[in-house]
């Protein structure tokens, strides 16, 4: 019953995944999979298009709330019909984190957070829990912030995820899967990431033998820090990277992002030399028209793009695991609409190319797929098109 809207679907991402399993190592390096169970294909399945829900554990104003007051019954009545299996639900630490407690977990924001989970996956969407922030308040953007700095926190965090995997084993591995450490940051040291990762996952194996589990590379999991990561020997992990290259078209204008990318504005996709004259003649700094005239240089488009995604399909080929980009996307409030439709287009159509399972973000922010227009919630159309959505 719960599958019954998607199962077209699922039916038709069954064969695209069969066919790249045949084709695409041989003739264009996609992920050759180990050998897996039909069991194991439904699970992979069930993630292959998600949407991201930030602002209702993570980024929060206010106080917590259930899930019913961020996002309503037809929020994700209509997540579904547009023809997404799961969502990603971002969870920042302090907020279910309590250090007076011997669980160190906060009672009443746990119910709060297991009751809305339970909410979303009766209607039918399966679930990427995410640990988003350590303290998104007096982290910023360094998601991991004290972890691996201080060996004191770092045991705390240890236990805390045990008591916090007790609690989520309530959940069917089907559907809820596990993502420890949101872009674990370590700059300068992402070496030190790898060796942490290791032994909080086995912690959590302890208490979630059955459920997937998601790890990832250093450096706000970028693709780079994937390329570089040795695999653990654990059938169930998957591997998660995010993908907003390049990051001066992606974000640009996002004040809360980097002095080189939130002056500029008017930035394309495609880029090439003469794409790029109007953005640069925005500017005065001549460290943004080197950026920019770099970038146009580099002329990003659907087979660059295509090439990045490769280089991961062929690291998961070559260590046989499975991947998943639960991150991508583009700042809508400054990105030249029609090319941020190219470029989310692209992006999904070589991670569909690969048989990458994937996550936009996100739902109704700044980067979002739909608009709220008081009580009413309007998909932007064209994304969803280039999203392969289900839109009328």
């Amino acid at each position: 019953m719960k599958e019954s809207k998607n199962s077209g679907y699922l039916r038709k991402i069954s064969a695209v995944i069969f066919l790249s399993l045949i084709i695409f190592p041989v003739l264009a390096g996609g992920i050759l999979m180990p050998q897996s169970s039909a069991a194991d294909e439904t699970r992979y399945l069930r993630f292959a298009r998600g949407i991201n829900l930030p602002f209702w554990f993570w980024l929060n104003s206010g106080e917590l709330q259930p899930l019913e007051k961020r996002f309503s019954e037809d929020d994700l009545a209509l997540i579904r019909q547009l023809g997404f299996t799961y969502v990603r639900v971002p969870v920042d630490m302090a907020n279910i984190y309590d250090p007076e407690r011997n669980d160190l977990l906060h009672p009443a924001a746990m119910e709060l957070l297991l009751s809305g989970l339970k909410k979303i996956i009766s209607t039918g969407l399966a679930v990427n829990f995410d640990l988003h922030s350590i303290s998104q308040k007096t982290g910023g953007s360094d998601y991991s912030g004290p972890l691996g700095k201080d060996p004191e926190f770092t045991e705390k965090f240890f236990v805390f995820w045990e008591n916090l995997a007790v609690k989520l084993s309530v959940f069917d591995p089907e559907w809820l899967i596990v993502e420890p450490m949101n872009e674990p940051v370590f700059l300068g040291e992402e070496h030190r990431w790898p060796p942490i990762q290791k032994e909080l996952i086995a912690r959590i194996r302890a208490k979630l033998p059955r459920h997937t589990i998601l790890a990832t590379g250093a450096f706000w999991s970028n693709l780079s820090t994937l390329l570089a990561l040795e695999p653990l020997d654990d059938p169930k992990i998957w591997y998660c990277f995010h993908f907003y290259e390049p990051h001066i078209f992606t974000h640009q204008g996002a004040h809360w992002s980097s002095e080189l990318v939130k002056k500029v504005r008017k930035v394309p996709y495609p880029s090439s030399p003469e794409a790029v004259k109007e953005a640069m003649a925005l500017v005065q700094e001549e460290n943004l028209k080197k950026a920019l005239k770099t970038y146009g240089e580099e002329r990003w488009d659907a087979a660059r793009i295509e090439e990045r995604i490769r280089q991961a399909a062929d690291w998961a080929s070559r260590h046989r695991v499975r991947l998943i980009c639960n991150e991508f996307g583009a700042y809508r409030i400054y990105c030249p609409p029609a090319a941020r439709v190219a470029w989310v287009r692209d992006v999904r159509s070589a991670l569909e190319k690969y048989g990458i399972s994937w996550a936009m973000w996100e739902f109704d922010g700044s980067f979002g797929l739909v608009y709220r227009r008081g009580n009413k919630v309007i998909p932007d159309r064209k994304l969803a098109q280039a999203l392969g959505l289900n839109i009328k």
